[in-house]
């Protein structure tokens, strides 16, 4: 098998890239991940390709595939505005909204003229918001079922009483058993 010509490589890239993105577009995502994988064969690192990769990984939820395709498509230009979306949409994924914020504004800082930035922040900020509450969405009011809290209440000043009523007698049984001392006959005198 002779080497391919530098020409044959790059049209070789080209057919698998648009091939991937053809069946990604169709949401054969699988079929698109072993395209582009054939297409960076061709071109390794090649950041459009290793951006549209990690898509396809992120819609069939392996997240961990598709933050290592976001992170390679990072490695030499840490300012790649599609390597820093695709990173913050997969942390987003992940759960780690803070993360995801600070990619995005990232994002928005190098393109503030890309809205998807502006949107990423806003639902990043949310879902913090709504992961962590805030007071003021908790409203609390006196409506509903509160006999469970009166029960409670009763069974607290049952269990009060009996407690006040034990320390009591042990009280008394602790001055009923003492010894008398002369302070005691002093006071006996003066009454």
């Amino acid at each position: 098998m002779s080497d391919l010509g530098e020409d044959e490589k790059t049209g070789s890239y080209s057919i698998y890239f648009a091939e991937g993105e053809a069946l990604a577009k169709q949401k054969q995502f699988q079929k698109a991940i072993e395209s582009f994988t054939k297409a960076l064969e061709f071109q390794p690192e090649d950041r459009p390709c290793l951006v549209e990769r990690s898509k396809c990984h992120l819609q069939l939820g392996d997240t961990a595939a598709a933050l290592a395709d976001a992170e390679v498509s990072l490695k030499e230009d840490k300012a790649y505005h599609r390597g820093l979306y695709q990173k913050a949409e997969t942390m987003y994924a992940m759960g780690d909204f803070e993360y995801a914020l600070v990619f995005y504004h990232r994002g928005d800082k190098i393109r503030p003229d890309i809205k998807a930035f502006k949107l990423g922040i806003q639902k990043a900020q949310e879902a913090i918001n709504n992961s962590i509450g805030s007071p003021a969405a908790c409203k609390l009011d006196k409506t509903g079922d509160l006999s469970f809290f009166q029960q409670q209440d009763m069974i607290g000043k049952k269990r009060g009483k009996r407690r006040a009523k034990a320390a009591a007698a042990t009280q008394q049984k602790a001055v009923g058993e003492r010894k008398p001392v002369a302070s005691d006959r002093a006071v006996k005198d003066v009454r």
